[in-house]
C-alpha cells in the first residue's frame, strides 16, 4: 500500500510501515496532502407525507396568536413561512435527526428550512419542540460571523420563538356530558408466521393489533425460532423494529427491516427467513454496531438486495459502539507517537490519527471500505459548529485519506469541547468521535506544529 502527493509547498515525505493495534485493526499512515476546501453535501426533505411527522403539523406564531406575524405553517406539503406580507414555501428543508447526537432521547428536532447547498445549511435554524415542549419552535440565526440575515429571515429570528396556534375561546364551554361507553369489540388477532404460510403473508406488516397483520413475535414457529436464536436480545429486536417494513421476498428468502423510532442507523434490525432450511437470521444494530445472529449451522443466509443496501449504508460488525472510546497515544516505530481515536457508530470511518508532518498538523482517516474519487470533505460537528477538513486519497484502494489541519480550528475545538463530535463525509452522517481524553493526548503529540 503506497501513497504520494505533491503539496503546494513541496512533496510530503511518505510515512510507511507504521503499524499499531486498535481494536485488532492495523493502521497504516502514508502521504499527507494539502487541498482546497470542498463543499459538504446536504440531505434535503420535500413533502412531509409519510414521514410520521403529523404531530408537528399546525400553524405557529408568536404567543400562539395566528393573527400576528411572522407565522409558520407545517403540513403534509412542507413548510410555509409568512412575514412582511410575503409567503415563502421552501421546496426542500433539511432535517438534522443526529444533530444532538445518538445518545439524545428527547423530542426536539433540528431543521434547516432554507438550505443553500452543501455545506451551507442556510441562515435559519429551527428547533421543533424546543426545550422539550411540544408545540414550541425556537428560531435562531445560523450565519457566519459578520453576515446579516435578509429582512424576511430576520423577521423570524427576531421572534426567536413561535407557539402552535389554538382556537380563541369565544364562549364558555358547555358542561361535560356523561355518555355510556360504546361496546368495544375484541380486536382481531394477527396471523402467526409459520414456515408453511409465509407466501400468504407477503406484503403484510408485523403487529398484533389487526387481523391483517403478522404475529412475528408471540405465536408461531417463526416467533419461537427468533426467541431461541436471540435469547436475551429478543426484546431488543422488537424495540428495533418499532418502525418496520412489510414482509417481502427475494428468491426463496423472506425478509423485513426497520428501526427504533427516530433511531435509524443506530438502533435497527433486519430479519431473514429461509423456510426451505427452516432457518432465520437476524442483523441487530445496538448503539451503532451490527451483530449478526446466523442460523445454527453457521452458514449465513445471503442478503437480499434491499437488506444488502441497508447494511452497506449502516455501521458494520467491526464498528465501535457508541459513544466510542477515549483518545489514546499510538506508538510509531522510528518517530513520535500519534494521537488516535476510533470513530463510533460509523458506516464508513474506522479511526483517525493526528500528528505533525514536516512541521504541519495532519489528520489521517482510515476507512472500513473504499471510497472513490480523489478528494472528500470530512466534517466535525461540535454541537452545531461545523469544521470542514478537505482530505485526499492516500492509498490506491481508497481506504486511507489524509489532510492538513493548518489554518483550521479543529485542534482547538478538540481540546476545548467535551463529550463527542458528530462526523460527516461529504455531508453524509458518519457516526461520531469521542472527545474524552482528546486534550491530554493531543497536547504532547501536536506541540511541535500547533499551539494548543
Amino acid at each position: 500500500m503506497a501513497g504520494a502527493g505533491a503539496t503546494r509547498g513541496g512533496t510530503v515525505k511518505a510515512m510507511t510501515d507504521m503499524k499499531a493495534r486498535h481494536c485488532g485493526i492495523t493502521a497504516l499512515i502514508v502521504t499527507a496532502a494539502i487541498m482546497t476546501a470542498m463543499p459538504a453535501g446536504a440531505v434535503p426533505v420535500g413533502s412531509l407525507k409519510g414521514q410520521q411527522l403529523e404531530h408537528i403539523y399546525g400553524d405557529y406564531a408568536p404567543g400562539g396568536d395566528c393573527r400576528t406575524e411572522p407565522r409558520l405553517t407545517i403540513g403534509e406539503s412542507g413548510f410555509a413561512f409568512r412575514a412582511l406580507g410575503r409567503t415563502v414555501k421552501p421546496a426542500t428543508v433539511e432535517f438534522a435527526p443526529s444533530y444532538m447526537g445518538p445518545a439524545y432521547r428527547g423530542i426536539a428536532m433540528v431543521v434547516f428550512p432554507f438550505p443553500r447547498g452543501n455545506p451551507d445549511f442556510g441562515p435559519v435554524r429551527l428547533t421543533i419542540n424546543d426545550g422539550e415542549k411540544r408545540g414550541v419552535i425556537g428560531i435562531e440565526a445560523d450565519l457566519p460571523p459578520g453576515q446579516r440575515a435578509d429582512p424576511f429571515h430576520a423577521a423570524f429570528t427576531r421572534a426567536a420563538r413561535l407557539e402552535r396556534c389554538g382556537p380563541a375561546a369565544t364562549t364558555a364551554p358547555s358542561p361535560p356530558q356523561t355518555l355510556p361507553a360504546p361496546a368495544t369489540p375484541a380486536p382481531a388477532r394477527a396471523t402467526p408466521a409459520e414456515w408453511s404460510n409465509l407466501a400468504a403473508l407477503e406484503g403484510r406488516y408485523p403487529g398484533d393489533y389487526d387481523g391483517s397483520n403478522i404475529d412475528l413475535f408471540e405465536r408461531g414457529a417463526i416467533a419461537a425460532a427468533l426467541r431461541a436464536q436471540l435469547g436475551s436480545k429478543f426484546e431488543v429486536l422488537k424495540t428495533n423494529l418499532a418502525v418496520v417494513s412489510p414482509l417481502e421476498r427475494q428468491g426463496r428468502v423472506y425478509h423485513l427491516s426497520g428501526n427504533a423510532t427516530h433511531q435509524g442507523g443506530v438502533e435497527q434490525a433486519y430479519i431473514l427467513i429461509d423456510p426451505a432450511r427452516r432457518a432465520v437470521q437476524v442483523g441487530l444494530w445496538e448503539k451503532g454496531k451490527l451483530r449478526v445472529f446466523a442460523p445454527a449451522s453457521g452458514d449465513r443466509i445471503a442478503l437480499p438486495a434491499s437488506i444488502a443496501a441497508l447494511a452497506e449504508r449502516s455501521p458494520p460488525e467491526t464498528a465501535t459502539a457508541l459513544p466510542g472510546t477515549p483518545w489514546e497515544l499510538m506508538p510509531v516505530a522510528g518517530r513520535a507517537p500519534v494521537a488516535h481515536v476510533a470513530a463510533a457508530g460509523s458506516p464508513t470511518i474506522e479511526s483517525f490519527s493526528l500528528f505533525c508532518d514536516n512541521g504541519r498538523p495532519v489528520v489521517a482517516m482510515l476507512l472500513n471500505k473504499p471510497l472513490g474519487g480523489a478528494r472528500l470533505t470530512l466534517s466535525w460537528n461540535f454541537a452545531g459548529e461545523l469544521v470542514n477538513i478537505p482530505v485526499q486519497r492516500a492509498n490506491a484502494d481508497g481506504t486511507f485519506w489524509q489532510g492538513s489541519l493548518a489554518g483550521t480550528p479543529l485542534l482547538a475545538r478538540l481540546v476545548q469541547r467535551r463529550d463527542n463530535a458528530m462526523l460527516r463525509i461529504d455531508g453524509r452522517g458518519e457516526g461520531e468521535a469521542s472527545l474524552v481524553g482528546a486534550a491530554a493526548m493531543l497536547r504532547p503529540v501536536m506541540w511541535p506544529c500547533a499551539r494548543l
